[in-house]
């Protein structure tokens, strides 16, 4: 399994970073900060899902899918650092708060993980995973004017995204039967 380092960029050191300057520059910045605020979000909803089934299939699936979920995030990282993009922490911060308020709490309690919860997990996993697949892309549409971009890394990043979302679908028609099948 390939990972972060596997990314052929140029490192951060005044080098060239590529052609986009001025607003494509800051465009670019917010994107893809908001892209590493989304994956932190949808790693810990895989987790949380995972644990959440453990001992199942499902579970193992959900493993399998938040360790390449941190994955893609450490390749996303090195594609901001070999950028100059810093990450933001407000955005960190933010994606934190937002997975919490997704869980709420009764009477002090989580709620118990229902089966409705259990699609509704497979639904935004599914959409998040979507969403980072269409990074990759955008990414390899630039990747000629961002020399720093490893066109075949990003086709193996939107390959193994396909690989996710195929990986949750399988489970998606279980759950909703399981969920709302009489």
């Amino acid at each position: 399994m390939a990972t972060a380092t596997n990314l052929s960029l140029t490192p951060v050191d005044g080098t060239d970073r590529g052609a986009l300057s001025g607003d494509s520059r800051r465009w670019l910045e917010v994107y893809l900060r908001d892209h590493r605020a989304g994956a932190t979000f949808g790693h810990a909803l895989a987790r949380r899902a995972a644990h959440a089934n453990s001992g199942t299939e499902l579970g193992r699936t959900l493993r399998a899918v938040a360790h390449e979920i941190e994955e893609d995030r450490r390749s996303l990282e090195s594609i901001m650092a070999a950028l100059g993009v810093r990450p933001s922490r407000m955005k960190m911060a933010l994606a934190k708060v937002v997975h919490v308020l997704a869980h709420p709490k009764l009477y002090g309690r989580l709620t118990p993980h229902s089966p409705v919860r259990r699609v509704l997990q497979l639904e935004a996993l599914t959409a998040g995973i979507l969403t980072k697949r269409h990074l990759w892309q955008a990414m390899a549409a630039v990747s000629d004017a961002l020399p720093t971009l490893d066109p075949t890394e990003l086709s193996r990043l939107i390959d193994r995204a396909d690989a996710q979302i195929e990986s949750l679908e399988a489970h998606h028609g279980h759950a909703a039967r399981a969920a709302f099948a009489p």
